[in-house]
């Protein structure tokens, strides 16, 4: 069994990424969501067009795709497009696969 299966995720991780794929911004909502150690907290969801599951705005992915789009209101943001696509990296000693943005083609 797929791991990923056996415990699905509400939200879309970078590891669910099989390449790059464009997609249209349809809303940016703020969620209470649970973090290990802090609790519940406010956290804010990308949604869009047609995907099955939200993506979870960290600061990293909201500033890239405000400089994306050149606006920084995530109320401008609907009906823009971007591409996502997954990035390896290590966080406090674990690899993960983050979720990036940048421009379409």
């Amino acid at each position: 069994m797929i791991v990923t299966e056996i415990f699905p995720s509400k939200y879309l991780k970078g590891i669910d990424l099989k390449g790059p794929v464009t997609v249209t911004i349809e809303d940016v909502r703020a969620e209470i969501m649970y973090l290990p150690g802090k609790g519940q907290v406010t956290g804010y969801v990308l949604y869009c067009q047609r995907a099955k599951k939200g993506v979870i705005l960290t600061r990293a992915l909201a500033m890239q795709i405000a400089l994306l789009l050149g606006d920084p209101d995530t109320d401008n943001w609907c009906g823009k497009r971007i591409t996502l696509y997954g990035e390896p990296m290590t966080v406090a000693g674990i690899a993960r696969v983050a979720i990036r943005a940048r421009a379409t083609q």
